[in-house]
């Protein structure tokens, strides 16, 4: 597989004592509440941030390191990730191990790139220090020396977690978003109306495409209509996600239901220009308040867009299940207190898949990953 996240190591980051995970172009994980899907999740959105020097804000906003730690730093002291992507010149690596630090903060106590070439049996590995508070990739990029730290560092500005579940009044999906915010669709959909608007001009195939799937799973909604709107005195250009319905009235974003909002976000980041998609996508619990016709059409699109970006997913619902192959579900326990992941093997399932679909099997507990 060129160009991809080939294996996800990570220990010591909450429930994920000591876990691998080698994720194919689909990877969809599935277990009970509090298994520890959300955590992969979590560090997975964690890892891009690192090259924006934004650990800090992420440790912050968690609540401190000691939240972050395997039942907090007297337990496990340190967090260290892995990740490893292959391309066609070879395989690189990204590197680091956090050490609880006062102020309830991280400290890098290593953090390094690898790179070896086809045949070789022997990495080139390049530390990049320790005592930093900030990752020192980005800047080691900008080296002449700095080709692995490169490649590295663009392959993590291409990965996007998508967290659409905030649909409530004062929701960043339904507000108003900056006219220039259009560089990508952001995590939370805060600009979602700016960046359809953007693509309705800019790439009209995206657009149609966008309103034809829109249109499958809310077949009310004639169209779209991102609307500029008029800035007071002194106040920034915004866009309001306006639509119109079968009979040509005028709605705004307020008129959505919460999961035909999710929907439409959930599209948008699928069915966007080739050339705009990340290389990696992490999406938690796509099947929030979508109807079952609705899910169907998110799987077509998901199994579409895996030729082009590699797509995780964490979720709760077994009907999902049934539209993966055995081999593309991970099943995720928790185990005195620790996250095990347990990828399906279709040969030992053979028999079964006879008679029972895999979200009945789910269901049966034959799988695993129920409460």
């Amino acid at each position: 597989m060129n160009r991809a996240l080939t294996q996800i190591q990570v220990e010591g980051f909450r429930s994920l004592q000591s876990v691998t995970l080698r994720p194919g172009r689909i990877t969809a994980l599935i277990g009970a509440n509090g298994s520890g899907k959300s955590n992969l999740l979590s560090l997975l959105r964690m890892v891009p941030l690192l090259r924006t020097q934004s650990l800090r804000r992420f440790v912050g906003e968690a609540g401190g390191a000691s939240s972050l730690l395997h039942y907090g730093p007297r337990v496990t002291p340190q967090l260290t990730l892995r990740l490893e992507f292959e391309q066609e010149s070879g395989l690189n690596a990204y590197g680091a191990r956090l050490g609880h630090a006062a102020g309830d903060s991280f400290i890098f106590l290593d953090e390094t790139v690898e790179f070896q070439a086809p045949g070789s049996s022997t990495p080139l590995r390049v530390s990049l220090g320790a005592g930093h508070a900030e990752s020192r990739l980005a800047e080691d990029a900008l080296t002449q020396s700095g080709q692995t730290s490169k490649f590295v560092n663009n392959w993590l500005s291409r990965m996007n977690f998508l967290h659409f579940h905030d649909t409530s009044a004062s929701s960043p999906l339904r507000q108003n978003s900056r006219q220039e915010d259009t560089h990508y669709l952001r995590s939370d959909g805060s600009n979602l109306a700016s960046y359809l608007r953007e693509l309705s001009t800019t790439h009209p195939a995206a657009w149609v495409r966008i309103l034809g799937f829109v249109r499958q799973v809310a077949p009310f909604i004639k169209t779209l209509q991102p609307t500029l709107v008029a800035p007071s005195k002194g106040a920034i250009s915004t866009v309001r996600l306006d639509w119109l319905d079968e009979r040509d009235e005028v709605f705004g974003p307020q008129h959505l239901s919460d999961g035909t909002l999710r929907a439409i976000a959930l599209i948008t980041a699928l069915a966007q220009p080739s050339e705009k998609l990340p290389a990696f996508i992490t999406i938690d619990e796509p099947e929030l308040g979508l109807h079952p016709a609705a899910l169907a059409v998110f799987a077509s699109l998901l199994r579409t867009v895996s030729s082009r970006c590699q797509i995780l997913l964490a979720t709760q619902s077994p009907a999902l299940l049934d539209y993966f192959s055995p081999d593309e579900i991970v099943v995720t326990n928790r185990v005195n207190g620790r996250t095990e992941f347990n990828r399906l093997i279709a040969s030992e399932l053979e028999t079964w898949l006879e008679d029972y679909s895999l979200s009945e099997l789910y269901d049966k507990n034959v799988l695993g990953g129920r409460p």
